[in-house]
């Protein structure tokens, strides 16, 4: 089977073979909202996919050699160890639940080899989102780390803020408003375009606060079902990773991979009890500081230390970082402060 995932100015091959159909399947099911039978261009990546028998594809010595640590997340889920072997311009990363082999150079050298289990779905995805932002970003595509929501009219709101700013909240929140709809969880890639900046969602597995979560009866009844039938006695402030398509079916708002015009920046900051205050960012010096902030470098995560096959080239994505605040000068940048209940409307209407 071939199918191609486009996403803004990139493309990537999947080929996939019939033994590796069953365990590819979960990925396929996450990006059906990207994939397609025929590529929107030239295939920037081409990644080879086959099913994975650890003990007959992998020579006995491997696994006597340290694991290294690759990836560490707040996620348990999306922590990656694996044995690292280099053969000539090639390097493989082996655990028992993935092989993957890289190229030293992804740009003389764009093919990918994966073999892959069951349990291989969330590396597999963190794979193709990891390729995607760094092409986008060499390209000068400027990414976000925010959440957002959005209306029929094409406008999309970027909520962002720190770890416990509340982000989660502001978005539960609007999202109870009539006329808004779930738009992104983690990040938002920007298009500067005339008279404003188009924002792509990416979708993402949502993490959660235990908190959150049991203050809703449905999704807490979703959550012991299908994740953790355990959540009742865990702390308010541990996170839980939900199936998206669960976290979206609570929501009642299913993911679109559409664009949407950039309408304004919600920067909440939880104070339970206090009453909701709101103001907007006017001072030019802030709202670049604000937006320095929730700018999402993949040289600063923790992949710039091992996946070395694609450094993004950031002399594009730096020109267009330094002519956003031109393109968002007329974009309102709203603090939040206080207990976080959110009419988006009213904030964009100018009741901030």
């Amino acid at each position: 089977m071939i199918q191609h995932l486009n996403f803004l100015n990139t493309t990537v091959r999947f080929d996939v073979a019939a033994d590796a159909l069953p365990a590819f399947t979960p990925v396929q099911h996450f990006f059906r909202h990207l994939l397609h039978d025929d590529p929107a261009g030239e295939p920037t990546f081409r990644i080879e996919i086959r099913a994975y028998y650890p003990d007959i594809d992998v020579e006995p010595a491997v696994w006597s050699a340290e694991q290294q640590v690759i990836r560490r997340s707040n996620a348990a889920e999306f922590n990656f160890d694996a044995h690292v072997v280099d053969e000539g311009d090639r390097r493989r990363y082996i655990n028992r639940a993935t092989l993957l082999d890289t190229p030293r150079d992804a740009r003389q050298d764009n093919r990918f080899e994966l073999a892959i289990t069951g349990a291989s779905t969330v590396q597999v995805l963190d794979l193709v989102r990891d390729l995607v932002i760094r092409n986008e970003e060499s390209l000068g595509t400027v990414v976000l780390h925010a959440s957002g929501v959005c209306d029929d009219d094409g406008n999309a709101l970027a909520i962002a803020g720190p770890k416990g700013a509340g982000k989660t909240t502001t978005l539960l929140s609007a999202l109870r408003q009539p006329g808004w709809s779930y738009f992104t969880g983690d990040k938002l890639f920007c298009q500067l375009v005339e008279g404003g900046v188009e924002v792509y969602p990416w979708r993402d597995y949502p993490y959660v606060g235990v908190g959150t979560i049991l203050a809703d009866d449905k999704l807490a009844t979703l959550v012991r079902d299908s994740a953790d039938p355990q959540v009742d006695h865990r702390p308010p402030t541990d996170k839980i990773l939900l199936d998206p398509d669960t976290f979206e079916s609570w929501l009642g708002s299913e993911f679109s991979a559409a664009p949407k015009r950039l309408a304004a920046f919600l920067l909440p900051e939880v104070r339970p009890g206090e009453p909701l205050r709101t103001w907007r960012l006017t001072d030019t010096n802030e709202r670049w500081a604000q937006l320095n902030k929730i700018i999402d470098k993949q040289a600063d995560t923790t992949f710039f230390t091992w996946q070395s096959y694609l450094v993004p080239d950031y002399a594009n994505f730096y020109a267009t970082l330094s002519r956003l605040p031109g393109h968002i000068a007329g974009t309102p940048m709203i603090r939040l402060r206080g207990t976080l209940d959110v009419d988006p409307s009213a904030l964009l209407e100018g009741g901030a």
